[in-house]
C-alpha cells in the first residue's frame, strides 16, 4: 500500500466512505422494517381484542382510540348519501367499491365499506340490486354490523364529482378520502371508516362482494436493506481489486 500514489489514496477514501454510507443506510432499512414489524403486530392485537359497541360501549370515545379495533354497529342505512370509490377491482374485473354511511343514535354516522359491485367502466354499477326493497328501505330497517375501524386514503388525483345512477345521483370519489365523503354529508361522520367481517346483506339481489382486508406486509424494506448492503459490498470488493491492480501495474513500472 506504501506504493500507491495520492490519486489511488483519494480513491480508496471515496470507496470506504460510499461504503459506509451504503451500510447506514441498509441499517436504516432494517430499523424500518422492525417498526413495521411492530406496529403490524400491535394492529393485529387490536383487531383480536372483543369489539367495542357504537352506539354503547365505545360512543364518545376519540377515534384514536377506535382506530384498528372491531366494533359492533346498530343503525340505518343512509343511501341517500351512498359513496362510490371508483376504479377498484376483484378477482381481475372492473368494478367499484359501495360506501354508505350507517346512521347511529346518538353518535356520528359511520362511512362502511359494504363491499364491491361490478362495472365494466369501472363506475357505472348497478347500485339498485344492492339495496333492498323500496318497502324495506323506506321503513328505516335496523342493522347490526360489525368490523374493522380503519384510517381514510389520501386522496386521489381524480377530482371528486357527483354522477347519476339510476336510483339518483351520488359522490364518486377516487380513493376513500374521508375529507371529501363528509363534505356530502349533512351532520358530522366519524373520522374513520369501518370494513365488515362478512356481507352486509341488504337484502337486493346483487348483493355487494364483501372486501377482505389487507394483509399485514413488511413493505419494500427487507429489499431496500439488501440492495443497500450490496451496493456496499460491491463497492468495498470493486474498490479493493482495483486498487491491488494499480499496486501491481505501480510495481511492474518501478522495475522496468
Amino acid at each position: 500500500m506504501k506504493r500507491l500514489d495520492a490519486r489511488s489514496w483519494g480513491f480508496a477514501v471515496v470507496a470506504i466512505v460510499a461504503t459506509a454510507v451504503f451500510v447506514r443506510l441498509g441499517t436504516w432499512q432494517v430499523d424500518r422494517l422492525g417498526e413495521r414489524r411492530a406496529r403490524n403486530a400491535n394492529h393485529s392485537a387490536l383487531a383480536a381484542l372483543p369489539p367495542l359497541e357504537l352506539p354503547g360501549t365505545a360512543a364518545g370515545l376519540p377515534t384514536d382510540s377506535l382506530m384498528w379495533r372491531r366494533v359492533r354497529l346498530t343503525g340505518t342505512w343512509d343511501y341517500d348519501h351512498e359513496i362510490i370509490i371508483r376504479g377498484r377491482a376483484a378477482l381481475g374485473s372492473p368494478g367499484v367499491h359501495v360506501v354508505t354511511p350507517l346512521r347511529l343514535e346518538g353518535a356520528p354516522a359511520v362511512l362502511v365499506l359494504r363491499g364491491w359491485l361490478p362495472a365494466a367502466d369501472g363506475l357505472s354499477a348497478d347500485l339498485q340490486s344492492s339495496r333492498p326493497p323500496s318497502d324495506v328501505a323506506e321503513r328505516a330497517h335496523t342493522v347490526v354490523i360489525t368490523g374493522r375501524v380503519l384510517p381514510g386514503e389520501p386522496s386521489s388525483a381524480i377530482p371528486p364529482r357527483f354522477t347519476r345512477f339510476e336510483v339518483g345521483v351520488h359522490l364518486v370519489l377516487g380513493s376513500l378520502d374521508l375529507e371529501a365523503a363528509e363534505r356530502d354529508l349533512a351532520d358530522p361522520i366519524l373520522d374513520a371508516w369501518v370494513l365488515p367481517d362478512s356481507s352486509t346483506d341488504a337484502g337486493g339481489a346483487g348483493v355487494p362482494r364483501p372486501v377482505a382486508a389487507i394483509p399485514p406486509s413488511d413493505g419494500p424494506h427487507l429489499v431496500y436493506a439488501i440492495q443497500w448492503f450490496s451496493f456496499a459490498a460491491i463497492t468495498l470488493a470493486g474498490a479493493t481489486l482495483f486498487l491491488i491492480s494499480r499496486r501491481r501495474d505501480s510495481q511492474e513500472g518501478s522495475r522496468t
